[in-house]
């Protein structure tokens, strides 16, 4: 086994389609290559084992998780692959009941050791198969093959592509919204059926709490409502939000360098602003943080006390009257 990384440089699409996946009992491997794409030119190959997504061991991914962890990778697609050196044997033919034959059944030493190396693979209940022979009808090319001791065998004639537990021929992959064939590019799956990235953004996308429109990008979480990022701005400067504070008044969001000039309260004795969790309390029309509201003359702090005032400076009983 000759075990190498190939790098592609993006955008999508990357010229290749996976088969196999955890939830298949089968390793993940290439199926397809588009002619003259980016994975053709890097040199993978039809039949290569994927060990790796973006650094990512591919051995416990399902199929699903594999194709959304490669659509995850916008301009950068990092792969690791193995692939097995030709084995120079005489091919055996096996007859089917329809005289068709078949490719060797028996692996050979390095199959034999992803056998082994994949114990941990069980089969789904209700396959019918077993694990190794799962494993064996993969590597052979007779993936729709059963067991060898039941009554029929499944045929498949010309191309297919398996995607959500079931195999499909190319053109009848489609999008259940608009019929677009989903042979290439990526698809969500939502209660049973099928859709491409468009109809599914328009379909099952949130709603942005201010323009109503459907937020197929970007999104924020805000007041327990999504927005546009470019809808939840600042009332005042109009400078998107993003992840920074914000302060509401009156029922509108500002930031907290507007929200300061505008509205922030400022303490009377020190000048300085009165924060969030701040003591402070109101006297002589002002505000004032408790351990400024102090005597002018002597500074004895007046908070809860009896205090008189002269020109809007707070004094306490023994200063009041005095004619300093």
């Amino acid at each position: 086994m000759d075990s190498f990384k190939v790098v592609l440089e993006g955008p999508a699409p990357w010229g290749f389609r996976l088969q196999g996946g955890k939830d298949f009992n089968v390793p993940l491997s290439i199926s397809r290559l588009t002619p003259g794409g980016k994975a053709a030119q890097a040199g993978v190959a039809v039949g290569d084992w994927v060990l790796s997504i973006d650094g990512e061991n591919a051995g416990s991914l399902t199929h699903i998780e594999a194709q959304n962890k490669i659509r995850a990778c916008g301009e950068r697609l990092s792969l690791g692959l193995s692939r097995a050196q030709p084995v120079q044997s005489k091919p055996q033919k096996v007859q089917t009941p329809d005289k068709q034959p078949l490719r060797p059944l028996v692996p050979d030493a390095s199959k034999q050791r992803l056998m082994e190396n994949t114990e941990d693979w069980r089969p789904r209940p209700g396959t019918g198969q077993s694990r190794s022979f799962r494993i064996l009808a993969h590597l052979t090319g007779t993936e729709f093959m059963q067991d060898p001791d039941e009554e029929h065998l499944k045929k498949s004639r010309g191309r297919y592509l398996v995607a959500l537990g079931h195999a499909y021929h190319p053109e009848e992959f489609v999008c259940s919204q608009c019929g677009k064939v989903l042979e290439e590019g990526g698809f969500f799956e939502e209660k049973g059926a099928i859709f491409c990235p468009p109809c599914y953004d328009v379909r099952y996308a949130p709603s942005c709490a201010k323009c109503k429109k459907k937020i197929t990008g970007e999104i924020m979480h805000a007041l327990k409502m999504t927005w546009h990022v470019h809808c939840f701005t600042c009332a005042a400067c109009k400078t998107p939000i993003r992840n920074r504070a914000f302060y509401m008044e009156e029922g509108v969001p500002y930031c907290e360098r507007d929200y300061e000039k505008m509205f922030g309260t400022k303490c009377h004795g020190c000048d300085f602003k009165i924060d969030a969790g701040d003591r402070f309390l109101e006297a002589l029309g002002f505000s004032w943080h408790d351990t400024c509201f102090v005597c002018a003359i002597c500074q004895i702090n007046l908070e809860g006390k009896t205090f008189y005032s002269k020109k809007d400076r707070p004094l306490c009983k023994s200063h009041a009257f005095s004619h300093v």
